[in-house]
């Protein structure tokens, strides 16, 4: 598998989870640096959820519409409150798209 870049969204199942986390196979946004990902192993990600009412009234969302991926096919909102460091090899990820360059 290749080193993830931050802006890539990466099709992850981040379980086993506990309580409030985002549980469930999910997309999930690298917001770390391809080098820091190459020397830890693991990749700093944000997941992305077509839900997250709750978070979307405290403004911790940034909105992924069409327009915002290569694809166009990744929508939703990046919950920017569940921050998780993701071995994205050992959690077999499938890489999606990458987002627009302002991430």
């Amino acid at each position: 598998m290749r080193i993830p870049k931050k802006g890539e969204i990466w099709y992850v199942d981040p379980d086993p989870t506990k309580g409030h986390e985002l549980r469930n196979p999910h997309y999930f946004i690298v917001i770390s640096d391809e080098l820091l990902n190459k020397a830890l192993g693991t990749a700093i990600c944000c997941p992305i959820s077509s839900g997250g009412n709750a978070a979307r009234s405290q403004n911790v969302t940034v909105v992924l519409d069409g327009n915002s991926t290569q694809s166009g096919k990744v929508t939703g909102v990046i919950l920017c409150h569940q921050v998780r460091a993701l071995d994205l090899k050992e959690r077999q990820a499938k890489f999606a798209t990458k987002a627009e360059d302002y991430f």
